[in-house]
């Protein structure tokens, strides 16, 4: 998988990843590969914890995890960047297949107490020759999940606890020695157990799945998309802006500050 890694907007970011790239990675063993991704949250996240911002360029991939990032990529960059979430509406379905086609090992790390075993169940129905060989829920101390990670040995991890705990997990694995693909999910595990199809077509199709979301989670997610994503839409405009301004319109206005 060759990807360039670019400073977008302040936050580590990939070009040139692929869904079949991304699946491909199954094919190496016992090599260690981080895969997280970047949303229009993350820049909140980012101005609260100064250290995860860090843990992203420590990541071997990252990938445009929302439709809004992955478009201002490319009006910025003129660089294909597509949107890769981890859901049934992207990597997740290619995902488990190519496990599958890999006899790779998986253990599934996320969620509440309890979801990661109807996680599990869910998958087994869903997909039958899936080898999920463990499971965690994403509450409490790192150190048990580390060392249960290190016991089984999975060659994929799939953790979904939301940033920057994911990626700080993530980054332990590491220094624990662990020798595999970990990928983050965020919140998968809620949507998958909800519906098979969490976002319906025409949501998918017209890029509503933010809406669809905030409509379905209002309590959990309104003050996700209605005020920490302000800080991504700030940074944004300001980038469109300078790019797009004429160059005369751009003189003016810097002749204008300095008299």
């Amino acid at each position: 998988m060759t990807v360039q890694r670019i400073d977008f907007l302040g936050l580590s970011l990939d070009l040139g990843l692929t869904i079949e790239g991304i699946c491909a990675e199954l094919r190496r063993k016992g090599d260690l590969r981080l895969i997280g991704y970047i949303s229009p949250s993350s820049w909140a996240v980012a101005k609260k914890n100064p250290e995860y911002k860090a843990a992203l360029w420590q990541m071997t991939a990252i990938r445009a995890g929302g439709e809004g990032v992955a478009r201002v990529c490319r009006w910025l960059t003129g660089s294909p960047c597509p949107r890769i979430s981890f859901d049934m509406t992207s990597l997740a379905d290619p995902f488990f297949k190519a496990a599958i086609a890999e006899k790779a090992s998986v253990m599934l790390i996320g969620g509440d107490p309890a979801i990661d075993e109807n996680m599990q169940e869910k998958l087994k129905f869903s997909y039958p020759e899936l080898n999920v060989v463990a499971t965690a829920h994403g509450f409490g101390d790192l150190a048990p999940k580390i060392a249960a990670v290190m016991e089984q040995m999975p060659d994929v991890v799939i953790v979904g606890m939301g940033s920057p705990r994911q990626e700080n997990f993530l980054l332990a694995l590491r220094e624990a020695g662990y020798k595999g693909l970990a990928i983050t999910c965020g919140g998968f595990f809620d949507q998958y157990l909800a519906a098979d199809q969490y976002y319906p077509p025409w949501v998918d199709r017209w890029n509503l799945r933010f809406a669809w979301r905030l409509y379905k989670e209002p309590q959990r997610l309104w003050r996700r998309y209605l005020i920490d994503y302000q800080i991504f839409v700030w940074e944004a405009l300001k980038a469109l802006t300078g790019k797009f301004t004429p160059a005369r319109v751009k003189q003016m206005i810097m002749k204008e500050k300095n008299t």
